[in-house]
């Protein structure tokens, strides 16, 4: 066989492998291009995206909600209510008391220029629930006159110090009895105690489970643009 012979299908492979190579990366890159373009018009509702949508407004979603235990409370009519009486509904919870000066009345009457806003098929999809830190003076009474004068359709529990005490834990949610002093430094029992206490609203989803938590300051905009944005995504 002559050299010219031999070199011939040398000469076709080095022609032709470059040229598939050149294909090849050619159709890899259209195909990559097309997921791209495909995979753009996929909108995102993992946690991840929906914490990344909600953290400018102060919000941390868990990557996966953390399980509650059942604990229970007596509500504003009396009732001994736990996790299987609210199940099926958002829950923005806020921990404080009737007795509050300032931030619980303030974050309330946000809860409620919010609430007025939604829809009524969005209001049958959440509820707005204060858990009282003051298990000595918040009586039911006293829970529904308070929660009535927000909105009637808030909710509010009460309950034995030891079923607060295990909820607030769950929740990453403090608390504490601060007496108040008069000018000799003992305590007034005139004045009356006050509690301190967190400020965030804590987020249950509606398997009554820990979805994440909310930091002030709180507005009625804010607080509508939170609410929407979970239920339209999750």
């Amino acid at each position: 066989m002559s050299s010219a012979e031999n070199n011939t299908p040398l000469v076709k492979n080095k022609l032709i492998a470059p040229f598939i190579a050149i294909v090849s990366l050619v159709l890899g890159l259209s195909t990559f291009i097309g997921w791209q373009s495909l995979s753009s018009n996929i909108p995102d509702t993992s946690p991840a995206s929906l914490s990344e949508q909600l953290k400018d407004d102060g919000v941390f979603v868990f990557p996966q909600a953390i399980n509650v235990t059942d604990v229970p409370f007596l509500n504003e009519e009396g009732q001994t209510v736990g996790k299987n009486e609210n199940l099926g509904k958002w829950s923005f919870i806020f921990f404080g008391y009737t007795f509050c000066p300032d931030v619980c009345p303030t974050t309330l009457a946000v809860m409620q220029q919010m609430w007025i806003k939604l829809s009524p098929d969005m209001q049958s999809q959440t509820q707005v629930v204060l858990v009282s830190v003051d298990t000595e003076r918040d009586t039911p009474v006293q829970l529904k006159t308070y929660m009535d004068y927000f909105d009637p359709s808030f909710t509010a529990f009460t309950g034995k110090p030891a079923s607060l005490r295990s909820f607030a834990t769950q929740l990453n949610a403090v608390y504490a009895k601060v007496e108040r002093k008069n000018a000799q430094g003992g305590i007034d029992t005139e004045l009356g105690y006050l509690m301190d206490h967190s400020a965030n609203i804590t987020i249950l989803d509606p398997n009554g489970n820990y979805f994440g938590f909310i930091r002030p300051p709180f507005t009625p905009k804010k607080m509508s643009k939170i609410v929407t944005t979970i239920q339209a995504q999750r």
